[in-house]
């Protein structure tokens, strides 16, 4: 008995030395869960010079170069509503051109900066200041559209004339 608790106890030190993880895997439910959204930095999302605003998805709505889509957060025109707690799961668009450029598709007249608190020119369209969102997982993504948290419910840009206004 006692060999062979010394056999099991060599070989599992054999094998922990080789690389081997004896850990068991974690059970179905835990992998398979979808990750917590971890806050990410505003500067994560810091667009090109001038971010292009495309048409995107149905119903049509704006998106940047990359395929993100983008929000407004109801009655924030001059971009105050969002802090910097805010922006971390609500990355602003930033241009380091003073006038972006729209894509086909997109009113040119309607797309603007206004200087946000850091300085930086923050890409507005109508009048709306325009945010990414970190729960977003790649092009095309919209989770972020009718969302409501503490800094208040947030729209996704839509061209369409049916669409609520993000302005409240």
């Amino acid at each position: 008995m006692t060999a062979r608790l010394a056999l099991s106890t060599l070989a599992l030190a054999l094998l922990g030395a080789c690389g081997y993880d004896a850990t068991p895997p974690d059970a179905p439910a835990e992998r398979d869960a979808p990750a917590a959204t971890a806050p990410v930095p505003a500067d994560a999302y810091a667009g090109p010079a001038q971010p292009m605003l495309v048409r995107e998805g149905d119903p049509p709505h704006l998106a940047d170069a990359s395929g993100a889509a983008l929000y407004a957060l109801e009655g924030n025109t001059d971009g105050s509503a969002c802090d910097a707690a805010c922006e971390q799961v609500w990355p602003p668009v930033i241009s380091d051109a003073a006038q972006p450029v729209g894509a086909d598709g997109v009113d040119q007249s309607a797309v603007a900066t206004l200087q946000g608190r850091d300085g930086r020119n923050h890409v507005t369209y109508d009048g709306q200041p325009l945010y990414r969102y970190a729960g977003d997982r790649g092009a095309n993504t919209t989770t972020g559209e009718d969302v409501e948290d503490q800094w208040g419910r947030w729209r996704l840009v839509r061209l369409d004339a049916s669409a609520p206004a993000p302005g409240g």
